[in-house]
């Protein structure tokens, strides 16, 4: 109750239906205006029934008020509900932009990025960061493999790798051979790693074994599975 006497108002100025799952919304007003954001900041939106869920922007235009967000709708909670039913006109509070992920410093080497659906705010904040010269190494795994190549295509960015989930994590073992194989060819610094705690932790790990210091990790924990809350 005392975090919402610090949200901002905005409305949805626009939603595109990028894939199955995928909404780019646009959020605009003079909340948005004036507002000190850095890539890879998070917002947190009331998304009804007395909750809030989590978005990393894409990009905010401070002068214009203007803010896109890129949701993943999965499941069937509150988030997913506000997602898949935004409409242009609705109105919108958030509280942000606050501290999540530190992207500064990214750009000086060729990063690599290892996330999911929820990670895709996160990645596409980096390219914009990086800008046209820049360049990274993108590797996510998916629920559907089409959905979000289909949705990631429509941002014209850089090559993605997608690996399908499979049952009890079984595709983990691919995500971790195109991980060495990325570090062997490439020699790629830092590693930001995203998404779900139990990948993240695994890759860890593995990078761990490789001579990989923790200094050239950052990690950031959006969910894992039974919990709530996560951002």
């Amino acid at each position: 109750m005392v975090m919402r006497w610090f949200f901002r108002q905005a409305s949805i100025a626009k939603v595109d239906a990028l894939s199955e799952g995928f909404r780019l919304i646009t959020l605009a007003g003079p909340g948005l205006r004036d507002v000190a954001w850095k890539p890879g900041q998070k917002i947190q939106i009331d998304v009804g029934a007395g909750a809030n869920r989590t978005y990393t922007p894409l990009s905010w235009d401070a002068i214009a008020g203007e803010a896109r967000i890129l949701a993943f709708a999965h499941g069937d909670g509150p988030g997913a509900a506000w997602a898949l039913n935004a409409r242009a006109g609705d109105a919108c509070q958030f509280f942000g932009p606050r501290r999540s992920l530190d992207l500064e410093g990214v750009d000086d080497d060729l990063p690599v990025l290892f996330g999911d659906e929820t990670s895709f705010g996160l990645a596409q904040a980096l390219s914009a960061r990086l800008g046209a010269s820049g360049a990274a190494v993108f590797l996510f795994e998916v629920s559907s493999v089409e959905a979000s190549t289909q949705a990631w295509r429509s941002f014209g960015t850089q090559r993605a790798i997608f690996i399908q989930r499979a049952e009890a994590d079984a595709h983990l073992e691919e995500v971790e051979a195109r991980m060495l194989q990325i570090l062997d060819e490439w020699a790629p610094t830092p590693f930001v790693l995203s998404g779900k705690a139990t990948s993240i932790q695994r890759l860890r790990r593995v990078l761990g074994s490789r001579g990989v210091a923790s200094s050239q990790l950052r990690t950031k924990v959006y969910w894992a599975p039974g919990k709530t809350g996560l951002d």
